[in-house]
């Protein structure tokens, strides 16, 4: 009976110490695993210009219409990138019915032309040109070359002075091999993403575009487009929707 007790009481001994003790002691809390944030499609623009040259690019003929509009979606520089050799070329037009031209531009003295085509817009928003390759022996883009592009409306047909056009410069470029390992990903988003870290302005927006077009109800593409164009100043347009593309 005495060794009963005696267990008894170290018994009781031992749950008072650990009661005093855990009181004492403050809980460890668990530590909840870090929210991982879907990636932007975050664009650097490379150091190929001025900045901020956009409107340096643009020009409005006294005969054109107060409610015509051209805004070209590239970035603040009026300067970008593409590692395609038919790259697409996007623009806000308003109004509809509005006949358009566009136009691109060798690198040399004459500023040859490469490719142009004319388009009518049948209703207010954004409309892309892709280049279509000239043969399989001579390339839309020589890399390396920086070719002159114009989007552009006849407002005076005596006059070429008095019509609206916006342009800006395309250059190709080789892709390093890390970004060739990059965009060797399926996921498009990914490419998207690959494409905008490296400062490749045409070809981060066309995939986006892209994208929009083969899932229109899906919110991320859409997002993103919008975050890209924000983060370039073009927030007036990023909503506006894709209307139509030529060649």
């Amino acid at each position: 009976m005495k060794r009963f007790l005696n267990f008894t009481a170290l018994a009781m001994a031992v749950f008072a110490i650990a009661v005093t003790l855990s009181s004492l002691l403050t809980p460890m809390q668990a530590v909840p695993a870090p929210i991982l944030l879907s990636q932007n499609v975050n664009f650097p623009p490379p150091d190929v210009t001025a900045p901020d040259n956009r409107q340096g690019g643009t020009h409005r003929g006294e005969a054109c219409p107060k409610d015509l509009s051209i805004i070209p979606l590239i970035p603040k520089s009026n300067d970008g990138l593409t590692l395609g050799e038919s790259p697409t070329f996007f623009a806000y037009v308003s109004p509809s019915s509005t006949q358009v031209e566009f136009t691109l531009q060798a690198p040399d003295e004459k500023g040859t032309e490469v490719y142009k085509t004319t388009f009518k817009v049948d209703k207010p928003g954004i409309v892309e040109v892709s280049i279509p390759a000239i043969s399989a022996r001579q390339k839309s883009l020589e890399i390396g070359q920086r070719y002159r592009w114009s989007f552009s409306v006849v407002c005076d047909d005596k006059d070429p002075s008095g019509n609206y056009f916006v342009e800006g410069i395309v250059q190709r470029i080789e892709p390093q091999e890390t970004l060739k390992n990059d965009l060797a990903n399926a996921d498009p988003m990914a490419r998207a993403i690959a494409y905008a870290k490296n400062g490749i302005w045409y070809d981060t927006l066309a995939t986006l575009a892209q994208m929009r077009r083969l899932a229109p109800d899906d919110s991320g593409p859409r997002a993103e487009w919008t975050h890209l164009l924000q983060s370039q100043g073009l927030e007036s347009i990023a909503d506006q929707p894709l209307v139509q593309s030529f060649e």
